[in-house]
């Protein structure tokens, strides 16, 4: 974190370091460095370190478009990445060049083609508000995200002081509306060019949301029809499962369901009075088959305590719960 030289960690410390992380009953990690593929060589050793080991584990790492192939996605592919989010920023060429990103338009078509070859799940990330917005400008980056066919989404420019937009302002078509770095987050508009408010950014990024939200509801109502793609499937399981494990953690229900201790079968018990709580959300017993996931990775146990049978969350795999400081 200090000084001009980058500091490479070993594949190996990587590895152990993902190994520890495993050891706690994770099995999904992501590898939040913006420039993961950078080094071909290295991320080469990263991955016959994971398959040296024999780790199984899925992952997702960002990456740069300009630096992906096709040998290295699949190589990824093979040892369990299954997505790849690229900062694509703007599907306008002279936009890539005023803010020096360093990529071509062609060079994203590549690269998403790669790892849909490699059958990785893309993502792109995609720019509002870049000194010389436009309406042409923003336009022209939905029509070449809707051009790759992936995932895509939207950002708010949040310069940062220190970044070269925020320190020459001047040269540059663009106002900077507010010091308050609460609101640098990139989910709301804090700038405007000469040609576009905060309001019509706003406005676009809207827009973009209210077409998904229809194309989601309609995988929706394929999910429950039994019509919808595996991939969509697996989206659709995916975004209910982490509602239920929200809902679940954050309304202490597991906490409050108890059983008696002559039970029979005291976890499906536990499944069925948590279906009973949550309700309309996904199909085909998804309630149940989470709450059994969970017990069956040991992160939701239980205990008897006169004739009762109550349960809790485990603190992690290694322990189930924190010692009582009596401090």
């Amino acid at each position: 974190m200090v000084g001009y030289k980058v500091r490479h960690r070993t594949p190996e410390l990587v590895v152990d370091e993902i190994e520890d992380i495993l050891s706690y009953g994770w099995t999904r990690i992501n590898i939040a460095d913006d420039i993961f593929t950078a080094n071909k060589k290295r991320v080469i050793e990263f991955c016959n370190e994971i398959k040296k080991r024999n780790i199984s584990f899925t992952w997702s790492a960002f990456a740069r478009v300009n630096t992906v192939d096709r040998e290295i996605l699949e190589i990824m592919k093979e040892v369990g990445c299954d997505s790849v989010s690229f900062g694509i920023e703007s599907g306008n060429p002279e936009m890539l060049k005023r803010v020096k990103k360093g990529i071509t338009l062609d060079q994203a078509r590549k690269a998403t083609k790669y790892c849909k070859d490699a059958g990785i799940i893309t993502h792109a990330s995609f720019m509002v508000g870049l000194p010389g917005e436009s309406r042409e400008t923003m336009n022209d980056s939905r029509d070449f995200a809707e051009e790759l066919d992936i995932m895509y989404g939207y950002h708010f420019l949040a310069p940062f002081p220190g970044t070269t937009i925020r320190e020459q302002i001047d040269d540059y078509d663009l106002e900077i509306l507010t010091d308050d770095w609460d609101l640098y987050d990139a989910n709301r508009p804090i700038v405007k060019t000469s040609r576009l408010t905060p309001e019509d950014m706003e406005n676009f990024v809207t827009a973009y949301a209210t077409t998904h939200q229809d194309e989601w509801r309609k995988t929706e109502k394929e999910y429950r029809e039994g019509t919808c793609s595996p991939e969509d499937h697996m989206k659709i399981e995916g975004f209910y499962r982490t509602e239920i494990i929200f809902r679940l953690l954050s309304e202490d229900l597991i906490e409050t369901v108890t059983t008696p201790e002559d039970e029979e079968d005291p976890a499906g018990e536990l499944c069925d009075k948590i279906s009973e709580i949550i309700v309309g959300i996904g199909c085909n017993g998804l309630v149940k088959r989470t709450v059994m996931s969970l017990l069956d990775a040991g992160h939701i146990k239980s205990k008897r305590n006169n004739g009762t049978i109550t349960w809790y969350w485990t603190h992690n795999n290694r322990l189930d719960e924190l010692p009582i400081s009596h401090s």
